[in-house]
């Protein structure tokens, strides 16, 4: 894996009166390389290796937020790209060429031989991966989405090589093909839900493949799995248990990460890029990094008391699968186990177990308790998702997770709120 670092230049630009941002990328092995980002501040406006953006509305805070979105697409980028490329050519020249083509895309449009078979297909489309937006918001496509790629692929020449293949032709990919990597992935011991993944992606790549290529394959019966799963919220008396628990160090901050989750709605990879510039007159804005949906955020009293807690500068985010593994801890320590029975079709078969429920808590379990416990509270469905970001009812609803119980509590409350005004 990856990390990049930034510092500032010592030489201020002359013409600019400003300095340059360099950044220091180094390698999963330790190797380390340095490269000119060709963004350029004031050195005032850079304390601590970030750049420091005014809370006043001014022409100097535009241009500093328009030098902090460059710098966060360029590190996607360079991010995205350390992931696809071979050790061996991890270079000074590679990094100075990937910020150029952030920068000048149009040079590295060169015409190549036309890939003829799937794989090499699939591998010049991951390799060009890193420079494609998502055509939903127009945003190049995140680290998560290049990894399922990735994924896929392997599972693919993994599944070639059980069947003494090296390749496919792109005719091969017909029902029988789709039924025999399903199974393949089945004998993996793979989730319905884990091997949906992989045929919505494997689809991607049939479908964004030039037309010759397309109409090659028979995608008619490929089904792509998807099985409700028995996800968990915390109700608002259980996240009065986490807030009331004692602790410190790595648990206190986890434990706090997660009730900022739990009442904004936020996800967590949106959390982390929170700043004191994004709040203003009690209330939180800011683009979502998935939807690129502008959303505006009322903050609770719960959030006040975090945000104060940290003086409004939350400390450094852990990765998700150290958040998720932490979360897990903090909430057996307040007492949330009682045992969840969990079903769900694995290798083909369906099966049932009982696990602890602190067990199945996640950073995605503070953003599903926000839109369980308004919905519970009456809050309109549309009023939650213009706060949340939902962008359709469908996939709100997959967020709900409020019993037949509780839903008739509601319908009860409904008809006693509507009958007392009437008497009235």
């Amino acid at each position: 894996m990856a990390t990049i670092s930034y510092y500032l230049s010592s030489k201020i630009d002359k013409t600019l009166s400003k300095s340059q941002i360099l950044l220091r990328l180094v390698y999963g092995n330790g190797m380390a390389l340095r490269a000119k980002t060709r963004i350029f501040i004031s050195p005032e406006r850079w304390k601590d290796n970030r750049i420091i953006i005014p809370r006043l509305q001014t022409n100097e805070q535009k241009e500093l937020l328009k030098s902090q979105k460059q710098l966060d697409d360029l590190q996607s980028i360079i991010l995205d790209a350390a992931i696809t490329i071979p050790k061996e050519q991890f270079s000074k020249q590679w990094l100075e060429q990937v910020i150029d083509k952030f920068y000048f895309p149009d040079k590295y449009k060169l015409i190549k031989e036309k890939p003829n078979t799937l794989f090499e297909y699939i591998n010049e489309f991951i390799k060009t991966a890193h420079l494609r937006k998502d055509k939903d918001t127009g945003r190049i496509l995140s680290k998560n989405s290049l990894q399922q790629y990735l994924a896929t692929y392997k599972h693919l020449q993994s599944f070639a090589t059980k069947r003494k293949k090296k390749d496919f032709d792109f005719e091969d990919v017909n029902t029988k093909f789709y039924e025999d990597f399903v199974s393949y992935l089945q004998g993996l011991g793979f989730t319905n839900n884990s091997i949906g993944k992989h045929i919505k992606v494997l689809k991607t790549f049939i479908n964004e493949a030039p037309i010759s290529l397309k109409n090659k394959a028979d995608l008619s019966k490929f089904k792509v799995f998807t099985e409700d799963i028995d996800t968990v919220f915390l109700d608002e008396q259980e996240l009065q248990n986490l807030c009331s628990c004692n602790l410190t160090g790595r648990l206190a901050k986890v434990r706090d990460w997660f009730l900022l989750l739990a009442w904004t709605g936020c996800r967590y990879s949106d959390s982390e890029k929170i700043s004191n510039t994004d709040i203003k007159d009690g209330f939180i804005t800011f683009r979502q990094q998935k939807t690129n949906e502008k959303v505006t955020i009322p903050i609770h009293p719960a959030v006040i008391e975090v945000l104060e807690k940290y003086n409004y500068q939350m400390p450094k985010p852990l990765s998700n699968q150290r958040f998720n593994e932490y979360i897990k801890e903090v909430a057996k320590v307040a007492g949330i186990d009682q045992m969840e029975t969990i079903t769900k079709t694995v290798g083909g078969i369906l099966t049932s177990t009982q696990v602890p429920k602190y067990s199945l808590i996640g950073s995605h379990t503070g953003r599903r308790s926000f839109c369980t416990n308004m919905y519970l509270r009456g809050i309109p469905t549309y009023t939650i998702m213009a706060i949340s970001g939902h962008r359709t009812e469908k996939s709100f609803l997959k967020y709900l997770r409020v019993s037949k119980e509780e839903h008739a509590k509601l319908m009860k409350q409904a008809w006693a709120n509507m009958y007392s005004s009437n008497t009235r």
